[in-house]
């Protein structure tokens, strides 16, 4: 069966994704490289550019 992806993504998820420690993950969060929304303390990221992103890292722009 084919597991649906989510369409917002937490700075965790990005984490385990990337298998990157909590440090190394916020700071790409803090990038620019993909949108990221801030809700109060926390960070959401779009699921579809963070996706794009990582396919082609070069080649996103928002």
């Amino acid at each position: 069966m084919c597991e649906k992806r989510q369409e917002i993504l937490t700075v965790e998820d990005v984490r385990q994704v990337l298998k990157i420690g909590s440090n190394a993950a916020y700071n790409l969060v803090h990038s620019g490289a993909f949108p990221v929304i801030k809700i109060g303390q926390t960070y959401r990221i779009p699921a579809n550019p963070f996706y794009a992103w990582l396919e082609n890292p070069g080649a996103v722009t928002h």
